[in-house]
């Protein structure tokens, strides 16, 4: 795997893992707002909800989005190092 050292990492597994788990903020982000709509002493109005939902929506579009790109971009670099590895190995094997 010495091989692979030669190649700057672009592309970041740590990061790809902050953005699945900043993605389960959803879960709470939905608690907060059903335990507001239950325990408000004033009722949200139908535009308020609306707006809170539509908010979270838009912000998880994104963070889905975010989290995506860094796993494609995880899936890029390894597939690009991959074919590298099998090089070096074929041409290790064929100088045998």
């Amino acid at each position: 795997m010495k091989d692979f050292e030669v190649f700057e990492k672009k592309a970041d597994i740590f990061e790809l893992e902050q953005s699945i788990m900043q993605c389960w903020n959803v879960v709470d982000d939905i608690k907060l707002i059903s335990h507001q709509i239950y325990d408000r002493s004033k009722p949200f109005t139908d535009d308020e909800l609306g707006n809170l939902l539509i908010g979270i929506e838009s912000m998880y579009q994104l963070k889905f989005e975010k989290c995506f790109n860094e796993f494609e971009a995880i899936c890029r670099e390894y597939h690009k190092y991959r074919k590298v590895y099998e090089i070096v190995e074929q041409t290790k094997d064929d100088g045998k």
